[in-house]
């Protein structure tokens, strides 16, 4: 190709480009020749000034205006109106096609709207356009029409005014119950594990969560959501605005409740707004005809809902809080409270009795006022009791449940406390002692709690009579108190009844009692002792509990610790007990002393009670008047002593040594029981034993040597003869001189004497079962035995072994005890069944001394009974005794002798032949009178079968 032809080609190409410029700036004219002239129709909803170019929205809310087109296009034309990302790349976000509600030729105008959607840091505007039918509308298309911007939303997922707002983010919380949901997610199920409190569970992303759908987190770290249980966790209803009183479960009054600011705090905001329903007593929903806050919801921009019930009737409004759509169904969702109204003029004052008994506290409601209103109840100084002092006046109202104060008034003092008296000038110098004459009233301020305010008042310090009591208007101040009350409620009280239960008739000087009975309608009371005068105080302000019973325990009436009606009752004699009203008290004593006729004008009681002097016993635990210093080294001692609070036991042995202690007497039954106490390092031989008591007077002797009058002092002076050198009598006389035998001493002391010895138990007699017998006696086979001994030890502390031995020494049985009385007697019985025929050995056995005795277990026990018949027997009785045959007429041989000595070694004639051969040696000698000199035959025959048997009972 040549350099004139490329030159040509290029030329041409030129040309053709510069046509085609010209002709698309022609077409581009030609295309907007009918323009669109619009106009945005701001919405109030979102729109900050209607006039400007701008308008600012939240994210999901719709824009919507009205579009003109002036008529000037062709027929075929399209008109929109879109919103764009004015940001970047100018994306068209928003598009609203309105050609077909237009008519291109002629001018016209239609609505458009457009939904909006938000990125970080873009802005956007609204534009709108008209184009070629075949043309495509993109961003620049058209006019702009105002810019715009959106804001991020955050209000709850339930908004039918917001697009998209349902949608659930990864990290956000859903509620149990709430529907519509859609998660932003391709799951359609997410599972729980064991670090979210989930495992094993699994949630459907369907749009509804179960109510029963257990709370934690699901999910795997990609997409996560939370389970909760949505609640209510406040309602507060303040009357007269936001900061007022909460009335909540509570009341108010109709000119009250023309403002009530309802606010609720509650969890499931990102759900849904909480919404607030009134009914009315009949359960009727009125929340539209009261809520003057233009709407019930509470959205987080104004919390406070505004309640009027100025024009409602009275009686009991009910607050439902509940979910405004979907959670509205859910119980833990919906919380509830009420209001009682009432009416202005429904004031009132109930008693929770119309009867008293002078000294009841009687309980009054002022009732049908506002919550956290004051009101004053009132009672006229004429209903006070005769002589009552401005102290126990203030006292009439009891300063207890809603009371907010207590006091009386003066209108010519113009003061309502009695510490305001003290600045009245010469009116009253002793408020403790002066009457109430100088006051008006007493009163109690209350607050209403809800609809009712609580007092008490105390009637102790009224009079016998009717009492009236008046409530007051809230406006009503103290010194305009007059008879234009509210309402007013009447009061009978009566004098109570006191009785005496305790003590008996008979009190013993220094012993304690109980002294206790009823006090109706009483507070305190106090004792009195009268002799032959006045009234004696005892003791004053003893408390009355509620059930209307006074009791001290252990009381000692004549005690030098109380009053001096106290003293009365420390002397032998017969005198009157009484207890009163501590209120007549305080109005009629002077110097602890009541006249009779003012100690029966209150509420009193009396009795006769015989004072009498008490007395001392005791016994020492002794075993057959012994203690064994070895095992036991103590003893037990147990008494009575009427009047006394504690005892002195005391040891004293021959060598001057002392062991004392001290052991406190029962008040109920004014016994006194001490074990094991030590004899410590008292030397064996004879004790003495001594329980001392300090009498009525309270003091050991004549107050002399003892330093101290308790029982502690005697013990200690006791105990201090252990430094001394003297002997056990010297000691035994000076605690005779220094107590019971003192001058004009009232001192009581028991003594005793025992040995203490070593131990000693031992074996005394040994017999069968059933027989009377002393000594060791034979005893039969298969039988029991009785042994019976005497011991010195403690029974119970220590137990007493017999143990039978054979001749071996080998242990047949064994029997123990650890039974027997003070006498030291022991007795236990063993069996024989299993023991052969012989001599056996029993050992007792105390674990610190042994005893033996020998016994013969024999075939039989014989009749002890003599034969009558048996003459040689009785020969032979007096053989033994006289250790000659003075029966013989013939000289027998020594031999005879002996033989007549195995009688007596065998205690027993041993057989029958025995007997027998004696007769016949007797009948040969007589007969034979030429026999051989010395020993005859029969006498040899007798001495040879006396030791023939002698020689086989040894082998036995």
């Amino acid at each position: 190709m040549t350099e004139n032809e490329i030159s040509y080609r290029e030329k041409g190409r030129a040309v053709f480009l510069t046509a085609m410029m010209v002709l698309s700036v022609v077409a581009m004219s030609a295309a907007f020749a009918g323009g669109a002239a619009a106009a945005v129709n701001q919405s109030t909803s979102f729109v900050d000034d209607a006039d400007s170019g701008s308008i600012t929205v939240v994210e999901g809310d719709t824009i919507s205006g009205t579009v003109e087109v002036d008529g000037n296009g062709n027929d075929n034309d399209n008109v929109y109106v879109y919103l764009a990302n004015t940001s970047g790349n100018g994306d068209i976000v928003a598009t609203d096609d309105v050609t077909d509600e237009v008519n291109v030729s002629e001018a016209s105008n239609t609505t458009f709207s457009l939904d909006t959607t938000s990125e970080d840091g873009s802005s956007y505007a609204v534009y709108a356009a008209q184009i070629g039918a075949d043309d495509t509308l993109s961003f620049g298309d058209g006019e702009e029409l105002s810019d715009v911007t959106i804001e991020e939303y955050t209000g709850p997922r339930y908004n039918d005014d917001q697009s998209n707002s349902n949608v659930v983010e990864s990290g956000e919380t859903v509620f149990q119950g709430e529907e519509d949901l859609e998660f932003d997610t391709t799951r359609s199920e997410l599972y729980g594990s064991e670090e979210n409190g989930t495992e094993g569970e699994s949630l459907s992303l369907t749009g509804v969560i179960p109510e029963d759908q257990e709370t934690g987190t699901y999910g795997d770290g990609e997409f996560n959501v939370r389970v909760s249980e949505p609640s209510v966790d406040k309602v507060e209803i303040n009357r007269g605005g936001a900061d007022g009183p909460d009335i909540a479960g509570s009341s108010v009054t109709t000119g009250e409740a023309d403002e009530l600011h309802v606010s609720a705090l509650y969890n499931y905001e990102s759900a849904e707004y909480a919404e607030l329903i009134v009914e009315d007593e009949s359960g009727s929903d009125i929340t539209d005809s009261v809520v003057t806050s233009g709407d019930s919801l509470f959205n987080g921009e104004d919390d406070d809902v505004v309640v009027n019930l100025e024009d409602e009737d009275a009686g009991d409004y009910t607050f439902i809080v509940q979910g405004q759509e979907n959670l509205d169904e859910v119980d833990s969702a919906t919380e509830t409270t009420t209001v009682s109204l009432s009416t202005d003029d429904d004031l009132g004052l109930e008693l929770a009795s119309g009867d008293a008994v002078r000294g009841d506290n009687v309980q009054y409601t002022v009732t049908g006022g506002s919550d956290e209103n004051l009101h004053y109840v009132v009672i006229d100084s004429s209903d006070f009791r005769d002589g009552v002092s401005l102290e126990n006046a203030e006292k009439i109202f009891r300063n207890v449940d809603d009371t907010e104060e207590v006091g009386v008034f003066s209108e010519d003092h113009n003061v309502s406390s009695v510490d305001d008296y003290d600045a009245i000038n010469g009116s009253v110098n002793d408020t403790d002692n002066s009457t109430a004459d100088v006051v008006d009233f007493a009163y109690a301020q209350v607050e209403m709690d809800g609809t009712t305010a609580v007092g008490s008042i105390e009637t102790q310090y009224l009079d016998d009579s009717s009492v009236d009591i008046e409530a007051y208007d809230t406006d009503v101040a103290l010194h305009n108190v007059s008879d234009n009350y509210e309402d007013d409620a009447s009061l009978e009280v009566s004098e109570g009844e006191i009785t005496i239960d305790s003590p008996d008739d008979t009190y013993v000087v220094s012993s304690e009692v109980d002294v206790n009975g009823t006090a109706e309608g009483a507070d305190e009371v106090a004792f009195f002792a009268r002799d032959n005068g006045d009234w004696e105080l005892i003791e004053q302000n003893v408390d009355v509990d509620s059930d209307d019973t006074y009791d001290e325990e252990d009381y000692v009436l004549s005690s030098s610790d109380l009053a001096k009606g106290s003293d009365i009752l420390s002397m032998p004699g017969t005198y009157r007990f009484g207890v009163v009203d501590q209120s007549t008290v305080d109005e009629y004593m002077e110097d602890d002393e009541i006249g009779t006729s003012d100690f029966n004008s209150g509420s009193s009681a009396t009795m006769s009670i015989r004072v009498t002097e008490g007395s001392l016993s005791a016994d020492f635990e002794t075993i057959g008047g012994e203690i064994s210093s070895d095992v036991d080294e103590d003893i037990d001692v147990n008494g009575t002593a009427m009047g006394e609070n504690n005892v002195v036991v005391a040891f004293v042995d021959e060598r001057g040594n002392v062991e004392a202690y001290t052991s406190s007497v029962d008040s109920d039954d004014y016994t006194f029981d001490e074990e094991d106490l030590s004899l410590g390092d008292l030397s064996q031989g004879t004790v003495s034993a001594h329980v001392l008591s300090n009498g009525r007077d309270g003091v050991w002797g004549d107050d002399g040597a003892v330093n101290g009058t308790d029982a502690d002092a005697l013990q200690t002076w006791l105990t201090d003869f252990n430094d001394e050198d003297l002997t056990g009598e010297q000691i035994r006389d000076r605690i005779s001189e220094e107590t019971v035998d003192a001058s004009a001493s009232d001192d009581r002391m028991v003594t005793e004497n025992f040995r203490y010895t070593d131990a000693s138990t031992t074996i005394d007699s040994v017999y069968p079962a059933g027989a009377d017998a002393d000594g060791v006696n034979p005893v039969p086979a298969n039988g029991e035995i009785v042994v019976d001994g005497q011991t010195n030890l403690q029974p119970d502390d220590n137990t007493i072994t017999v143990e039978v031995l054979n001749e071996d020494g080998n242990s047949q049985t064994i029997t123990s005890t650890d039974e027997w009385n003070a006498d030291g007697q022991w007795t236990l019985e063993i069996s024989t069944e299993d023991l052969d025929i012989g001599t056996y050995t029993l050992e007792s056995d105390d674990g610190e001394t042994t005893d033996r005795a020998q016994i013969e277990i024999v075939e039989e026990v014989e009749d002890e009974q003599p034969d009558e018949g048996n003459e040689t027997d009785e020969s032979n009785e007096t053989d033994e005794s006289d250790e000659t045959d003075e029966s013989d007429e013939t000289d027998e041989t020594d031999e005879t002798d002996e033989t007549d000595e195995t009688d007596e070694t065998n205690e027993t004639d041993e057989t029958d032949e025995t007997d027998e051969t004696d007769e016949g040696t007797d009948e040969g000698t007589d007969e034979g009178s030429d026999g051989t000199p010395g020993f005859g035959v029969g006498v040899a025959l007798v001495a040879l079968l006396g030791a023939a048997l002698v020689a086989l009972r040894r082998n036995n």
